[in-house]
């Protein structure tokens, strides 16, 4: 939290991005990560608003935080995410499809690779050096190294 970051910062949000200049930075890149998780649902599932799918994002959403916790890792809850985020967003209909998560768009453009494994897999290799189960995160994982290896398209 120097002179240069708050400079940094304050440009950035000058350009309408939200920069926050905070000391637990980490706590809230874990809590972003937590957020991340669905990333993986769209792309493989196709969607990540139907209920089923919802379902799986709440449940790999938990397994992430009861490793964070497991682990003694500090994380920023969605609640406070969504506070500091609000009002900074001003979404407005646009005359193209909706955009797609980054996961979605690897697949689309056959990659040949998926962040799960940097999101998703990195509480599941958590989960096994604190004694926790991460069986939804696992078969996320799972999921899209097996459309990536067979070239599916985002949602097949």
């Amino acid at each position: 939290m120097d002179e240069t970051a708050r400079r940094i910062a304050g440009d950035l949000e000058e350009a309408r991005f939200l920069a926050p200049v905070v000391a637990d930075v980490m706590r809230w890149k874990y809590g972003k990560l937590l957020g991340n998780l669905a990333n993986v649902v769209e792309a493989v599932c196709g969607s990540a608003s139907d209920a089923a799918a919802k379902d799986l994002i709440a449940r790999a959403k938990a397994e992430g935080a009861a490793v964070l916790d497991a682990a003694g890792i500090a994380y920023a809850s969605g609640a406070e995410i969504t506070e500091l985020r609000e009002g900074t967003v001003d979404p407005q209909p646009m005359p193209v499809e909706r955009t797609r998560g980054s996961s979605w768009q690897s697949l689309a453009r056959g990659a040949g690779s998926i962040e799960t494994d940097y999101l998703n897999g990195e509480l599941v290799l958590l989960g096994r050096e604190h004694g926790v189960p991460t069986p939804v995160n696992a078969a996320l994982q799972d999921a899209a190294r097996e459309s990536v290896r067979e070239g599916r398209e985002p949602g097949a």
